[in-house]
């Protein structure tokens, strides 16, 4: 029958779990129960005991308190936005060399220097510089014909209109050399032009200008003012660069230069007639 403790003359039961509880909790601190005397239990460990008894138990009723906690995922990392394809174009785009810049930057100075040579360079070949100069400057013609051939006190040379008047060169070259008539109203020329006389017409060049410098000027004020082709006056530049045929102290006889006398010249240069 279970113990029982007397309290005011009654008997109170304990139950028999409660006491074995007591008896092992006695046992555990070393104390004597009513079957077993106490042990003997080193005064520093029983007095340590409920200390750590007092903190192990606090620790324990906290740790089966708190409740479990999952265990947490990595949080991702995250990913990159996707690159614009404009952007990669630029990125990919094969980028300037660094020689090419300062070669850039001079390019507008060298399109400029470039430009310049393109310009038709202008004719300096012997009979045109020889025929220049006599008609701007020794042969006075620019004084009456304009500097561009347009006319003025004589008649215009540019725009073909020295061809209309002499078709054949060689009559252009004798009238150089003759000047006008000397009667005025004497008609001259291919489209039968009416000259005003010697006194207020073309003055003779044969004396003041040797033959090289008339050849010259015809071929000039033909080819530069009056818009000649170059191979339709092929004759003429050959017998003016046929000095052993015409030197330059050679001049034509004024009222004596004929065709004839200009093909005889050409004959005896080997240049098949004009």
């Amino acid at each position: 029958m279970p113990a029982g403790i007397h309290a005011g003359g009654a008997l109170v039961e304990v139950p028999e779990h409660l006491l074995k509880r007591s008896r092992d909790r006695r046992k555990d601190l070393g104390a004597a129960t009513d079957d077993e005397p106490a042990a003997e239990i080193p005064p520093s460990e029983t007095a340590a005991a409920p200390a750590v008894a007092q903190t192990q138990a606090p620790a324990a009723m906290a740790a089966s308190s708190l409740p479990e906690l999952p265990e947490l995922e990595p949080e991702p990392e995250p990913q990159p936005e996707p690159v614009k394809p404009w952007i990669q174009a630029a990125l990919t785009r094969k980028k300037i060399p660094v020689w090419a810049v300062p070669v850039l930057i001079f390019l507008p100075f060298w399109a400029i220097i470039f430009a310049g040579t393109l310009e038709s360079p202008e004719r300096d070949s012997e009979i045109i510089s020889m025929g220049r100069e006599v008609y701007e400057g020794v042969g006075g013609c620019a004084g009456c014909h304009g500097a561009e051939g347009g006319g003025g006190v004589g008649p215009a040379l540019s725009d073909g209109e020295v061809m209309a008047t002499f078709n054949d060169w060689e009559d252009h070259v004798i009238w150089v050399i003759n000047g006008s008539p000397a009667e005025p109203g004497t008609l001259y020329g291919d489209n039968d032009e009416v000259s005003l006389g010697a006194a207020n017409g073309m003055p003779a060049f044969g004396e003041d200008l040797n033959a090289r410098e008339i050849l010259a000027v015809v071929y000039f004020e033909r080819v530069e003012l009056g818009g000649a082709n170059e191979a339709d006056l092929h004759d003429l530049e050959e017998l003016f660069e046929a000095e052993e045929v015409v030197p330059e102290e050679l001049n034509f006889q004024i009222g004596q230069t004929f065709p004839s006398t200009l093909r005889g010249l050409l004959a005896s240069a080997g240049i098949g007639a004009g």
